[in-house]
């Protein structure tokens, strides 16, 4: 059942003390670039900067997310983090320009509604000999440091990350674990352009939302693909293991910057995926705001997935050869066998039985849920997803 959490009492103070003295200022473009700036001591944000997008996302956040103070501070932190991303990258494609001459690694993306096995079969696929995955220290900080030890200062900042989610919301951690040397999603780095989902994930930013809806997202991707330059720059492999509910909407888009790409579609009742999302949303948005009204989250979201869905299914139906379905019930009974049908051809690790199937199944949610949480019933979402209800049934 839905709760609030409680948060920690230094939170609850600083929320206490700021909303008091009214001194937690909205955020500012102009501020948020001069101190990406300034601690990074670069200053070149690339020819290609969506300023739009993020002051866009700037004013979204100031005028509708209603973030409490430390939630402020949180996502304050962030953007600037985005930037300074985009600062180093910049900086390093300057540096070697033979960094975006490189060809990139075959994608195999894994993509679906949220809830679906998407993290599980991303870990599956990511323990296979040759593949390449997005580490959740990559994520965060795809760009090297210009500094001594630079790769193991992003993960440590990915560690204090982690434990910080667990310290704010432990019932989201639990619900999404983010672990440092373990992969995560590529919306990580459409983050860096600032046309990222993830913004209305963590905040009630509807204005934004609804302009990031109508974009043509290829510019988006292409600034991924720099990112995934510059990440197989570091370290190769021979084919990239991506995964991201994100993409579902947008894999015409996607396909269209990445067509080497095989997508794994994975699939599950939209009875169960659906109030888990909303559940994961509930707990994400309560770490920065004190008022997360869950008719919000189901007027967006359900709205929203629709267009997700609806999106996915004409590009599946216009370019079947390219998109492999799993459902979430198979994966869970017999995912070595899901495993070979993604590589038919493919020389699997002979440990797959052992160290593969010990190590995805590490990762087992423990998280409860209910359609009663959201008034929802199972009618009612079979007959708003009455198209993919029909698709599911037929896989």
């Amino acid at each position: 059942m839905l709760k609030d959490e409680k948060r920690p009492i230094p939170i609850r103070i600083y929320n206490g003390i700021f909303s008091i003295i009214n001194s937690n200022r909205e955020l500012d473009f102009d501020r948020l670039v001069r101190s990406a700036s300034a601690n990074t001591g670069l200053d070149y944000l690339g020819t290609d900067f969506n300023d739009h997008a993020l002051r866009l996302l700037i004013q979204s956040i100031n005028e509708e997310a209603k973030l409490n103070p430390f939630g402020k501070l949180m996502i304050k932190e962030k953007l600037i983090g985005q930037l300074e991303n985009r600062l180093w990258a910049e900086h390093w494609f300057k540096c070697y320009p033979e960094i975006l001459e490189q060809q990139l690694l075959p994608i195999y993306l894994i993509t679906g509604l949220q809830r679906t096995g998407t993290t599980k079969m991303q870990r599956l696929l990511s323990r296979q000999t040759g593949a390449r995955p997005l580490l959740s220290w990559e994520a965060l900080y795809p760009a090297p440091l210009d500094k001594p030890d630079e790769r193991a200062k992003r993960q440590k900042r990915t560690v204090r990350n982690a434990k910080a989610v667990k310290y704010i919301s432990p019932v989201f951690q639990s619900i999404h674990p983010i672990v440092s040397n373990e992969p995560e999603e590529d919306v990580l780095l459409l983050d860096v352009h600032f046309m990222s989902t993830s913004s209305e994930a963590i905040m009630h930013v509807p204005t934004y939302a609804n302009w990031l809806d109508q974009q043509d997202q290829s510019q988006a991707y292409s600034y991924e693909k720099k990112l995934l330059q510059l990440l197989q720059w570091q370290q190769s492999g021979s084919f990239w293991v991506l995964k991201s509910p994100h993409h579902l909407q947008y894999l015409k888009d996607f396909t269209k910057v990445f067509p080497n790409s095989k997508i794994v579609w994975m699939h599950r009742e939209i009875e169960q995926c659906v109030p888990s999302f909303l559940s994961m949303l509930f707990y994400s948005r309560g770490m920065f705001s004190d008022i997360v009204h869950r008719q919000d989250l189901i007027f967006h979201w359900i709205k929203k997935l629709s267009a997700m869905l609806e999106a996915g299914i004409l590009f599946r139906k216009q370019n079947a050869s390219s998109v492999l379905d799993v459902k979430f019930s198979a994966l869970m009974e017999q995912e070595q066998n899901e495993v070979e049908r993604i590589f038919p051809t493919m020389e699997l690790k002979k440990e797959m039985s052992q160290e593969t199937l010990s190590a995805s199944n590490r990762y087992v949610s423990k998280h409860k849920y209910h359609l009663k949480d959201w008034g929802l019933s199972i009618t009612e979402l079979h007959d708003k997803f009455q198209k993919y209800i029909e698709l599911y049934n037929g896989l």
